[in-house]
C-alpha cells in the first residue's frame, strides 16, 4: 500500500514541467502577437462610429468669406456631377456623395467607411477656389477606412477627381499632410476650408489620439493639392 500511495504524487510532479512549458509557450505566443499588432499600428487605436465627426466641431460660417474675383483665366470647367476620387499611391478609388452642413452649421460626415463627401458650400472641381472633401480614417466593425492612408501622401503625389461625364481633373499634393486640432482657431479653419485664388482641393480625415469616452479623435489630418493646369482629360466611355 505504501508503494502505491507514494507513486501517484510522483506522476503528478512528472507532469508539472510539461504543464509549465505549455503555459510558457502560450505566453510567448501572446507576446509575439501583441508585438506584431503594436508594430503595425493596430493596438491602441479606436474606430470611428457612424455618428463620428470627421471634420470640425464648430460652425464654419466665418471661414467662408469669399475672395475677390481672380483675374487668372482658367479652362472652362465641366459642369457634370462628381463621380469619384482616386488616389493611386494609397489605393483609393471612392464614390463621392454630396454633403453640406447640419442644423448647427457643422459640416456633415460621409456615410460609411468607403464614401468620400464633397461639400456643396465649396467650389466644384475645375473651378478656381477650394474644393473640400472628407472621409473616415477608420470605422467600427470595418477597420481602416477610405482615408486611412492619406497621411502617407507626399508632395507631388497625384489625386484625381473624376466626373460622371468622363472628365478627369488631376491635382498634385503641395506639402506633407498636416494635423490640426479638432477645434481649430478661426485662422486655422480659414486656412483649411476657406476660399483660395487657385484651383485646389482639400482632403480632411481624423487623426491624432482616439478618445474612448467621446468616440472622437482629437485632431484632423489635412492634405492640400493644386490642380495641374492643363485641359481636363476625358476618359473613354
Amino acid at each position: 500500500m505504501t508503494e502505491y500511495a507514494s507513486s501517484a504524487p510522483r506522476k503528478r510532479w512528472q507532469r508539472l514541467p510539461a504543464l509549465v512549458l505549455g503555459l510558457g509557450l502560450c505566453s510567448l505566443l501572446a507576446a509575439a502577437v501583441l508585438l506584431v499588432l503594436t508594430l503595425t499600428g493596430n493596438v491602441g487605436k479606436g474606430h470611428s462610429q457612424p455618428e463620428t465627426v470627421v471634420t470640425f466641431n464648430e460652425s464654419i460660417d466665418a471661414a467662408l468669406t469669399p475672395l475677390p474675383t481672380p483675374t487668372i483665366v482658367h479652362p472652362t470647367p465641366d459642369p457634370a456631377a462628381i463621380a469619384a476620387l482616386v488616389i493611386p499611391k494609397v489605393g483609393v478609388n471612392a464614390p463621392i456623395q454630396v454633403k453640406g452642413v447640419d442644423g448647427n452649421n457643422v459640416m456633415e460626415s460621409p456615410d460609411g467607411p468607403v464614401n468620400v463627401a464633397w461639400y456643396d458650400f465649396t467650389v466644384a472641381p475645375g473651378n478656381i477656389g477650394n474644393s473640400v472633401y472628407s472621409g473616415h480614417v477608420d470605422y467600427i466593425n470595418y477597420g481602416p477606412a477610405v482615408f486611412y492612408n492619406i497621411r502617407n501622401l507626399a508632395p507631388g503625389d497625384p489625386i484625381e477627381i473624376r466626373l460622371q461625364s468622363g472628365t478627369v481633373y488631376t491635382y498634385r499634393v503641395l506639402e506633407p499632410p498636416r494635423n490640426f486640432s479638432a477645434n481649430p482657431t478661426q485662422e486655422e479653419l480659414v486656412s483649411i476650408i476657406g476660399p483660395s485664388d487657385k484651383e485646389v482641393i482639400t482632403l480632411i480625415t481624423c487623426g491624432g489620439t482616439f478618445n474612448y469616452s467621446t468616440h472622437e479623435y482629437d485632431q484632423r489630418t489635412i492634405v492640400r493639392a493644386e490642380r495641374v493646369l492643363q485641359p481636363a482629360t476625358a476618359r473613354a466611355q
